[in-house]
């Protein structure tokens, strides 16, 4: 089931006989309450989450959702600013697409993100030092305190801790953890979501412990864990 919410009639209706057109069941919600109700009351597989809804904003009801259901939430909006962007991946979007796009890209972008099978998550939990990672319930623990991580942000440190000293470019990580590629998702995404798992997880996101930059390449799990961390803390295009 996809839900599309969406103030706009024309374009909800639209959506929502597209995606039936492509063999998906849909249900429209024309505002916040309404949206975060069928969520509430029906298995749903994902949401297509306008941010202008009228009586709740559509980031409380992301913000709401991400407080009690890991269902996936692309965001679609006319909302273009790098802070909008930054605000709703902070918020727990699994995407974020401006208006105007076309129905064939969404649907290509929903078929991304509902893709099985991207990060392989096996049984056991990863343990390094303080820092665990249990894949079974999907809970993170740094010096026995759990950390709140998003769906995402969860499925990014899984998969870099899983092969620990390997290098993955951006590029890679779109394809290994969101089920996508630059030309449906920017590289910025993976910083943005690196930042916030070092945010979480490390004691000096400056000089991360973990997650360490490998300069003008990507990202690497340091099994060892430092802890006085690398020049791969060091901010920038390719030293995020």
């Amino acid at each position: 089931m996809v839900v599309v919410a969406e103030d706009d009639e024309a374009n909800r209706v639209a959506t929502g006989r597209f995606f039936e057109r492509m063999g998906y069941d849909v249900m429209g919600a024309a505002d916040g309450p309404a949206a975060l109700q069928i969520v509430a009351s029906t298995p749903v597989d994902l949401v297509l989450l306008d941010l202008g809804l009228p009586g709740i904003d559509g980031t409380e009801v992301l913000a709401t959702l991400r407080k009690s259901t890991e269902v996936p939430v692309i965001v679609c909006t006319g909302r273009d600013t790098e802070e909008a962007r930054i605000r709703g991946l902070d918020l727990g979007a699994d995407d974020y697409v401006v208006k105007p796009f076309s129905l064939p890209e969404l649907e290509a972008r929903v078929r991304a993100v509902l893709r099985r099978g991207a990060v392989q998550v096996h049984d056991e939990a990863l343990a390094y030092g303080d820092l665990v990672i249990d894949r079974t319930s999907r809970k993170v623990t740094v010096r026995g305190e759990q950390v709140d991580l998003t769906r995402r942000e969860f499925d990014l440190l899984a998969f870099l801790a899983s092969a620990p000293g390997h290098v993955y470019s951006r590029e890679e990580l779109l394809a290994h953890v969101w089920g996508s590629t630059e030309a449906w998702q920017d590289r910025a995404t993976v910083t943005e979501h690196i930042r916030r798992v070092r945010l979480k997880v490390e004691h000096d996101p400056n000089r991360p412990r973990w997650i360490q930059t490998a300069r003008g390449v990507g990202y690497r799990f340091d099994a060892g864990g430092a802890d006085s961390g690398n020049a791969g803390g060091a901010v920038g295009e390719d030293g995020s």
